[in-house]
């Protein structure tokens, strides 16, 4: 039998001790207790105010609750680097380091894994005063949300916008960040491709203002999109005719904006010249260079911008990794970096 206590005004748990015989009754008592510490954030002084009993009775039973198996606490850390993958990974692509994360869900998920991931190497890389540039993309919005603020940095935009995508860009997203710390943010807000009109629309000055930034990259940040499979969203945004192009040159990847060939080599530059992007050279000069991707559709144009010398790093999940892996070693055969990768 119960022990009520009769003389306590109603709450919205009944205050009672169960007896130690009624199982049952007493597991009901820890899940409500639990519920509201774990779940509904109600402070251990609270449930005691409520149920009747001592503070140090309600943390026995939060701690009976974690030993009976009602409360299981499960800490999901994507951003947890596999080092037996990251490291084979970097020496198989040529590249100066990599990060392999073992990420888990739907797509969109893994982005957002993916995103973190990215988010913790890069704060791990930029100091403060450095000037560093993002591109367009849903990964890139995900690796801005995670990222931290940090000191008197200058952030930019290092492509238009792809409406596709989405309308947030991921300099916006971190603006207030970066400016509160003293730094400054240097969206685009012009399209990533916008034809023939592309050399006009740089020298306006707003838009040449930004550009300029490109010459001063300490370190850049892009995700990347396959040709084939048609994986990037600014396929959308070329014309018909630019399409068919480059659907007869067959790229292997697309780096905002930069078609590269299964062998690293740069496709249809003219088709690059239409758009507002950074530039390959700019690429080149920029100490580090990552690249943030996941996928199994991905893992040919990842191979593909690794050849071409334009990166320097990746961050990309377990899957993607074994698939590069069980592929041939590559061999850098394109561009040559002026400058040895930062350390």
């Amino acid at each position: 039998m119960n022990r009520r206590i009769a003389d306590a005004p109603a709450t919205r748990y009944a205050r009672h001790v169960p007896d130690q015989s009624d199982d049952a009754t007493e597991r009901q008592l820890i899940a409500q207790i639990a519920r509201r510490f774990y779940l509904e954030d109600d402070s251990k002084v609270a449930i005691a105010r409520d149920t009747g009993l001592s503070r140090f009775k309600v943390a026995r039973l939060l701690a009976s609750a974690r030993e009976q198996g009602i409360v299981r606490i499960e800490i999901l850390e994507p951003t947890t680097d596999l080092p037996m993958f990251s490291a084979p990974l970097a020496r198989h692509l040529g590249l100066h380091a990599a990060r392999v994360i073992d990420s888990i869900g739907s797509r969109a998920e893994v982005r957002a894994q993916l995103g973190a991931m990215g988010a913790q190497y890069l704060s791990e890389r930029i100091e403060p005063g450095e000037t560093f540039g993002m591109s367009w993309g849903r990964t890139m919005v995900e690796v801005a949300r995670h990222l931290p603020a940090i000191e008197m940095v200058t952030a930019v935009q290092l492509s238009g916008t792809v409406r596709e995508i989405g309308p947030q860009s991921p300099i916006e997203t971190i603006r207030e960040r970066i400016e509160a710390r003293g730094g400054s943010a240097h969206p685009i807000y012009d399209p990533l491709y916008v034809g023939e009109s592309a050399e006009r629309q740089r020298r306006i000055a707003g838009l040449n203002y930004v550009l300029g930034l490109f010459e001063h990259l300490n370190t850049a940040v892009l995700s990347i999109g396959s040709w084939n499979p048609p994986t990037t969203q600014l396929r959308a945004q070329i014309p018909p005719i630019l399409r068919a192009r480059l659907d007869e040159s067959q790229p292997a990847a697309e780096l905002a904006g930069i078609w590269l060939g299964a062998d690293g080599t740069v496709m249809c530059p003219e088709i690059t010249r239409q758009c507002i992007t950074v530039a390959t050279h700019h690429l080149l000069n920029t100490p580090e260079v990552l690249v943030v991707a996941g996928g199994e559709d991905k893992a040919e144009a990842i191979a593909a911008c690794a050849r071409s010398g334009l990166i320097t790093s990746l961050v990309t999940d377990r899957v993607t990794a074994e698939r590069l892996l069980a592929g041939k070693a590559v061999r850098r055969t394109a561009l040559t970096r002026p400058h040895p990768p930062r350390s």
